[in-house]
């Protein structure tokens, strides 16, 4: 038998029929939070929007043969299957996260350098841009609210600092399954990504809680097994806007945006490829990344960036001629 643990709901409105109203409301439910767009959008209003919201769901970029090869390629390269989701449970496998496939194999390829993908990373970013990481996740969530490379979006003085960003690092997550079977879902706080955004926007909707309250969720969630109370976590999650993706979507994210994942209910695996301007801030960066996780004098390494400056990522140049000299 499960236990029952005490938390907001417990401590509000209980619904006529349900409990409807016990979790509180979302106040970023009054205004536009995200944006969702078909993969033949115009890539200035993809821009646009990923400019605004920080946070894009392209529907319908692969077809269902090339979402469920990915899928395909995430089980083979994770080792973990969808009926040993009720092993992860158990504890008797562990949830697969990273692994650096593309210079593993070229089975993602396809993937981080798809000319669709291609194309709305450079509307972005310019076309001095590369793939700078990436990563499967496989019945892997990070439940806990947080930024993606803190170290320079969480850093006044860098051009990436959230409160006043002068430049963007894109992580695009394709999520993959075959069809008529569930994607994923990306939780986000809406226009975290922006200082300026933020303040607008929260004053539109009359939220008062600054970006620090939301930063606690991460140390409360890795408590709960102790405290076995999810009063706060509850009370912080209630802000959370839910991206739903179907196989085949791409959510188009903005590293800066407080985010979250999804709860695992079932099976779940997702690709998921970073992009940057080439600059020396980001190829410091990658220096230390490539050092630590993969040599990056392997073959493949030189052949995976130089097919993604064929794709226009022409930021590879640069890269390739930094780490191979």
């Amino acid at each position: 038998m499960s236990d029952y643990y005490p938390s907001a709901r417990a401590k509000r409105l209980i619904g006529r029929s349900y409990d409807e109203f016990t979790r509180g409301y979302n106040p970023f439910g009054l205004i536009a939070n995200f944006a969702v767009l078909d993969a033949d959008a115009s890539l200035e209003e993809i821009k646009e929007a990923f400019l605004k919201y920080g946070a894009v769901k392209i529907r319908g970029i692969y077809s269902p043969e090339k979402t469920t090869r990915l899928h395909d390629e995430c089980i083979k390269l994770s080792k973990l299957k969808p009926k040993d989701l009720s092993l992860v449970y158990q504890s008797k496998k562990s949830p697969f996260a990273g692994g650096f496939p593309s210079v593993k194999t070229n089975s993602f390829w396809e993937y981080a350098g798809d000319k669709r993908v291609a194309q709305i990373v450079q509307a972005i970013l310019g076309q001095n841009s590369t793939e700078i990481g990436n990563s499967v996740a496989a019945h892997y969530t990070a439940r806990g609210i947080h930024r993606d490379y803190r170290n320079l979006t969480e850093d006044p003085t860098s051009d990436y600092f959230f409160e006043k960003p002068e430049k963007r690092i894109i992580r695009i997550l394709h999520y993959c399954a075959p069809q008529h079977m569930h994607g994923g879902q990306l939780g986000i706080i809406p226009f975290s990504h922006d200082g300026k955004l933020w303040a607008e926007q929260t004053k539109r909707i009359g939220l008062k809680k600054d970006l620090e309250w939301f930063y606690r969720h991460r140390e409360l969630v890795g408590k709960l097994r102790f405290s076995k109370d999810f009063s706060e976590t509850d009370e912080i999650e209630r802000h959370v806007v839910w991206i739903n993706a179907d196989p085949g979507d791409i959510v188009v994210t903005n590293s800066a945006i407080l985010h979250c994942g999804e709860h695992i209910t079932m099976p779940r695996y997702f690709f998921v490829s970073t992009y940057a301007e080439a600059n020396e801030e980001i190829l410091k960066t990658t220096d230390k990344t490539a050092e630590l996780s993969f040599n990056i004098k392997d073959n493949l390494f030189k052949e995976y960036h130089q097919f993604l400056a064929s794709r226009g990522f022409l930021g590879s140049n640069k890269l390739l001629k930094r780490v191979l000299k």
